[in-house]
């Protein structure tokens, strides 16, 4: 199943030390505009990053989205921020396999170890993405790839805006 795999896949570099693997979630019903998304995500996983890139040869963050979402039937703008304006908002406690989250620039990591030295206009320029898999992970493309992180790893917690919904359902 790919979404074990992504769910045992290891975490970003943020925390230095990630923990245990989680767990794969209990088998559930997906739709099939789910399961082609997770089938989407498998193509891509691992991929390296190439910023502009909408292929598994070569990948940015919201290529990836869009092209994942692109081979699930829905069709979505290039963006981060093109992105952000689409769908539906979701409440973070509400978050589902498939559902987009976003980042605001304090996620680059030169700025979030500055800390304080970043414009405080940052937080609200969207500027990261990736597709939320179940259990606070998320798969995303960085300069490092396509990979899973965790959404409770400090660099994405402060750097969280939101999250929305692309696939039918409630």
């Amino acid at each position: 199943m790919v979404l074990a795999a992504f769910l045992l896949a290891g975490c970003t570099a943020a925390p230095p030390l990630p923990p245990a693997p989680l767990a794969p979630p209990p088998p559930g019903v997906r739709s099939p505009q789910e399961m082609a998304l997770e089938r989407a995500l498998g193509e891509f996983y691992g991929a390296p990053y190439k910023s502009g890139g909408s292929t598994p040869q070569g990948v940015d963050c919201s290529g990836l989205v869009q092209a994942a979402f692109q081979r699930a039937g829905v069709n979505l703008s290039r963006t981060v921020a093109q992105q952000y304006e689409e769908g539906r908002p979701v409440p973070p406690g509400d978050l589902r396999f498939g559902d987009v989250v976003f980042f605001n620039r304090y996620c680059q990591r030169e700025v979030f170890t500055a800390g304080l030295l970043a414009p405080p206009a940052w937080a609200s320029q969207v500027c990261h993405n990736g597709i939320y898999v179940g259990q606070g992970r998320f798969v995303h493309a960085s300069p490092q790839g396509v990979f899973v992180s965790r959404l409770d790893a400090d660099i994405w917690r402060a750097s969280f805006t939101g999250a929305r919904r692309y696939l039918a359902g409630p």
